[in-house]
């Protein structure tokens, strides 16, 4: 057991974190090719950068959705991301294996304040399932890869928690600890292949969105035409 939690957490991990790198590099890459494609397509090349800003705020902080219809949904979800984020980065574990393995560190969260996101995002985790499950248009929208997702993300999380507070762990620690290894590492495969990797890219790709409905030409009267109100101000 020994030699696999050696290997787990040093040569598999080094490459889940090296797939990680490459292929979200690639994303961008990606990304960046088709947005200076569409710029050099645009008949109007000004960048509205103070609207783009404050629209991408609007996602990563969604207050005016907290007043729609799906208060709830927005609500668990935020709670999943922002744990999603803030603990693999900061949690002081993670930090000290990386500090071991390249000789990086930086600040860590406190203990507290890691175990609230990490339970914040378990509640958000169950949540999105429960939400999917109640609603008839995600469950038929919903395909294996979704639920899968969601699956992966709980059990790493839960995994993580019973590691971090021993006495509370059904299983015994070694086994607990080579699950949150594997699914983490497993999260690491899947993040830049997966709709999982929006968690990284979400800022580029919010961008893109927003830049290549500006730079398509003719895109704004046509968007008039399919409303029905060509010639108007839309």
């Amino acid at each position: 057991m020994e030699n696999v939690t050696h290997f787990v957490r040093g040569p598999l991990l080094l490459f889940a974190f090296m797939v990680l790198f490459l292929g979200l590099l690639r994303q961008l890459v990606i990304t960046a090719v088709e947005l200076w494609r569409a710029y050099e397509k645009a008949g109007d090349q000004r960048v509205p950068v103070s609207f783009l800003f404050k629209r991408s705020l609007g996602w990563i902080f969604p207050v005016n959705a907290m007043r729609g219809t799906r208060t709830f949904y927005t609500f668990a979800s935020l709670l999943f991301h922002a744990g999603m984020l803030l603990v693999p980065l900061f949690l002081a574990g993670h930090v000290e294996l990386v500090r071991r393995g390249i000789g990086l560190s930086w600040p860590t969260l406190p203990p507290g304040v890691a175990d609230g996101l990490t339970l914040a995002a378990l509640v958000g985790l169950a949540s999105l399932a429960f939400l999917r499950l109640a609603d008839r248009a995600s469950r038929t929208l919903g395909t294996f890869q979704d639920w899968f997702l969601l699956a992966l993300c709980f059990t790493a999380f839960l995994s993580g928690y019973f590691v971090a507070h021993p006495s509370t762990n059904p299983l015994p620690f070694t086994v607990m600890y080579l699950v949150h290894l594997l699914s983490a590492e497993l999260i690491l495969l899947l993040l830049p292949f997966t709709k999982l990797a929006h968690a990284a890219l979400f800022p580029f790709t919010r961008i893109s969105w927003e830049l290549g409905w500006h730079f398509v030409p003719g895109s704004g009267e046509r968007v008039r035409e399919a409303l029905g109100k060509a010639g108007e101000p839309v």
